[in-house]
C-alpha cells in the first residue's frame, strides 16, 4: 500500500506555459528543472534548496537531461540545436552548437546506453549518431502530418532496445506506436514499426495516458468513464484493471508511475471544487490513498523521483514524499473498490440439464423456482402437515432437508410431546418410567420414531435455546431428559455412535436452557429426574473406564504376551496410588 506525506514547494514557477519539465540528475538526490525558455536550475530534494543552475539567451525548447554516457548535460535550443555542457559551465551561450535540419521534440535518457534524440516527425537516433550525421539526417518522418507525439518511453525486449510513442491526431484519436531500435544507431527499424489503435466499443474518450517501462513495458489508458485499461507491450494484449475512485474523469488527468504496482493519478475531484492526488493499485484495481489539493491544473506534468512526487502547479513546482509498503493492509482497502459494470455479458452454457438430477416433490420444485432458501422452504412445507397431524408425512418431508430451522425443530418437539401424552408416566421413578417407555415404543410406534428422528436433526445451540425456553415447559424438559436417559441404556435401541453423541448433546442443551428453573424450583420430581440422568451418565462413564483398563490386557492377548500366572513382581511395571 502507499502513503502520502506532507506537501512542499520545491520552487516557484516563472511561467506555466514556458515550463518544460523535470528530469533526473547524476545523483538521485538532485533533479534538473527546466523552468522556462531561458532558465535551468538544479535542486536538492531533501531540503528543496537550489544547488546550481544556468541561463541562456537562446530559447530552450525541451527539458534538459543528464546523459550518463557523456557525463554531461544536454539541452535543445531553438528546436534544432543541441548543446552539451559540464556542470562547471557558467555561460551556455559559449557552448558548442550542433545544428540539425529537423526540429527536435525531446531528449530521452536511457539506462546504460546513450540518450535518444526524438524528432518531431517521429524519427529518432542515439545522441552520438545524431551528432555525427546531423547534416545528412533523413527528413522523411514516420508519423502523419496531422499526428503529434504526446508521450515517449524506451524499453528493452529480448536484449533489443525498443521505443514506444503515444500519438494523437487532430480528431483526438490515439495510437500506440512501437518499433525496435537499430543497435548503436538508435533509429527506427521501419519495417517492424507497429501501430495499435486505442479504442473501445463504448462512446468514451481518453482523458489520461502513461507509458511505464520501469517495472514492465505497459501503456496505461484512463477513459472518461473512470475505467483504467492497460496494453501489455510484451504480450501485445489489452486488459481492464478497474475504476479509479475519487477523481473526476470529465477533464484531463495526469498519470505517473510510483512503483510496486502503484500508479499516481492527479485530476479534479468528483465535486469539481478542487484537485486530488490518488495512489492507485494496479494489481488490485483499488485506490490505496488520496491527498486533496486546492487547485486543479489541467495538463499538469507529474513525475516520481527518489520516492517523491514532483507536480506542476499553477504558480510553483510542488513536491510530495511518499512511501510504498510491500505488506497489504486490508483495512486500508475498505470502501475503495468501486462497483464495475461489465462491458459485455457472456452467457455460459455448461451443458447441464434444466431439471435437477435429484428427486424432490412437486411442492419443493415450485418453491425452488422462486429462489427460496432451504430453511424457508422447510418452514413453508411443514406447516400444513403439522395442522393435519400426519406423523409419517412429517418424517418423510423432514428427510428431504439437510438444513432444518431451529424454530421448526422446536415446533416438531412440541407437536410430538402433545401426541405422546406423558401425563400418566412417573418421571421420578426410574423403574416405572422404564416400563412406560417400553410400552410406549410398542403402542405408538410412529410417534416414537418421529421423536427419535427429531434428536437426529443438526442444530445450533445459540439459535435453539431461546425457542426451547419459549415453547417448552419444565415438565416437557424433564420428560425429554428421562426419555433420552432411557434411550442411552435401552438394550433394544439400535443406533450408531453419532446418534449417541447427539443424545448426549441434547442432555447438555436441555440442562443449559433450563438450569435457572432447575436451581430455583423445590419440586422433588426435578431433583429425582436430574439424579437419574446423572446416574445414567455416571454408569456409562464407568463402563468406558473399565474398557480403558481392559484394553492393555486385550492387547496382550492379541500379541500373545499374556501369562495367566503372572504376578505383580514379574510385571514390566506397576502403578501404586499413594495417599498424601
Amino acid at each position: 500500500m502507499a502513503k502520502l506525506h506532507s506537501y512542499f514547494v520545491l520552487c516557484p514557477l516563472i511561467d506555466q506555459k514556458s515550463f518544460l519539465g523535470v528530469s533526473e540528475d547524476k545523483d538521485a538526490e538532485y533533479v534538473i528543472v527546466t523552468l522556462g525558455r531561458n532558465v535551468v536550475n538544479k535542486y536538492r530534494l531533501s531540503d528543496q534548496k537550489q544547488v546550481g543552475g544556468w541561463t541562456s539567451k537562446e530559447h530552450i525548447t525541451a527539458a534538459v537531461i543528464f546523459d550518463k554516457d557523456q557525463d554531461a548535460y544536454v539541452g535543445v535550443f531553438n528546436k534544432n540545436i543541441i548543446k552539451i555542457w559540464k556542470e562547471d559551465s557558467d555561460n551556455l551561450d559559449k557552448v558548442k552548437k550542433y545544428k540539425f535540419p529537423l526540429n527536435i521534440l525531446r531528449l530521452v535518457p536511457r539506462q546504460g546506453e546513450p540518450s535518444l534524440v526524438i524528432f518531431e516527425n517521429g524519427n529518432c537516433a542515439s545522441l552520438p549518431y545524431a551528432l555525427e550525421n546531423r547534416k545528412t539526417y533523413e527528413s522523411k518522418g514516420s508519423l502523419k502530418d496531422n499526428e503529434g507525439i504526446v508521450d515517449i518511453a524506451t524499453y528493452t525486449l529480448n536484449k533489443v532496445g525498443h521505443v514506444c510513442y503515444v500519438t494523437k491526431d487532430n480528431k483526438d484519436r490515439y495510437e500506440i506506436v512501437t518499433s525496435p531500435l537499430r543497435e548503436e544507431l538508435g533509429d527506427l527499424e521501419k519495417s517492424k514499426v507497429a501501430k495499435i489503435k486505442i479504442t473501445r466499443r463504448d462512446d468514451v474518450y481518453v482523458v489520461g495516458e502513461l507509458i511505464d517501462t520501469k517495472d514492465k513495458p505497459t501503456v496505461y489508458i484512463l477513459w472518461n468513464d473512470a475505467k483504467m485499461t492497460l496494453y501489455d507491450l510484451t504480450k501485445k494484449s489489452w486488459k481492464t484493471i478497474g475504476t479509479v475512485p475519487w477523481v473526476s474523469a470529465l477533464s484531463s488527468v495526469s498519470l505517473a508511475w510510483m512503483g510496486k504496482n502503484h500508479l499516481l493519478v492527479f485530476g479534479s475531484n468528483t465535486e469539481q471544487d478542487g484537485a486530488i492526488i490518488v495512489a492507485y493499485n494496479t494489481l488490485l484495481g483499488v485506490g490505496s490513498c488520496r491527498y486533496p489539493m486546492k487547485m486543479y491544473t489541467e495538463g499538469a506534468r507529474m513525475y516520481c523521483f527518489n520516492d517523491r512526487i514532483i507536480l506542476e502547479a499553477s504558480n510553483h513546482i510542488g513536491m510530495l514524499p511518499y512511501v510504498l509498503e510491500t505488506k497489504r493492509n486490508l483495512s486500508s482497502l475498505l470502501g475503495s473498490h468501486e462497483i464495475i459494470q461489465n462491458e459485455c455479458t457472456e452467457i455460459a452454457d455448461w451443458g447441464t440439464p434444466t431439471k435437477p438430477l435429484y428427486s424432490v416433490s412437486e411442492e419443493i420444485k415450485e418453491l425452488l423456482k422462486l429462489g427460496l432458501t432451504e430453511r424457508v422452504i422447510c418452514s413453508q412445507i411443514l406447516q400444513p402437515y403439522f395442522e393435519k397431524s400426519d406423523c409419517k408425512s412429517i418424517k418423510k418431508v423432514l428427510k428431504e432437508f439437510k438444513d432444518v430451522p431451529e424454530s421448526v425443530l422446536v415446533q416438531l418437539l412440541s407437536y410430538t410431546l402433545k401426541l405422546v401424552d406423558y401425563t400418566d408416566a412417573d418421571l421420578s421413578s426410574f423403574e416405572e418410567f422404564g416400563q412406560w417407555f417400553t410400552d410406549f415404543s410398542k403402542k405408538s410406534k410412529d410417534v416414537h420414531e418421529l421423536l427419535n428422528y427429531a434428536f437426529e436433526i443438526s442444530f445450533s445451540d445459540a439459535l435453539l435455546i431461546p425457542d426451547l425456553r419459549k415453547y417448552l415447559t419444565l415438565n416437557d424438559t424433564l420428560f425429554l431428559l428421562a426419555y433420552i436417559s432411557h434411550m442411552l441404556i435401552d438394550s433394544e435401541s439400535d443406533f450408531d455412535t453419532d446418534y449417541e453423541s447427539k443424545l448426549c448433546d441434547w442432555c447438555i442443551l436441555l440442562t443449559d436452557a433450563f438450569y435457572q428453573q432447575f436451581l430455583m424450583t423445590k419440586d422433588e420430581k426435578v431433583t429425582q429426574v436430574l439424579h437419574n440422568t446423572l446416574q445414567v451418565v455416571s454408569s456409562l462413564v464407568k463402563q468406558l473406564d473399565k474398557i480403558d483398563d481392559l484394553l492393555p490386557l486385550l492387547n496382550k492377548f492379541v500379541t500373545r504376551r499374556f501369562k495367566p500366572d503372572e504376578s505383580e513382581d514379574t510385571l514390566s511395571y506397576t502403578i501404586e496410588l499413594m495417599q498424601i
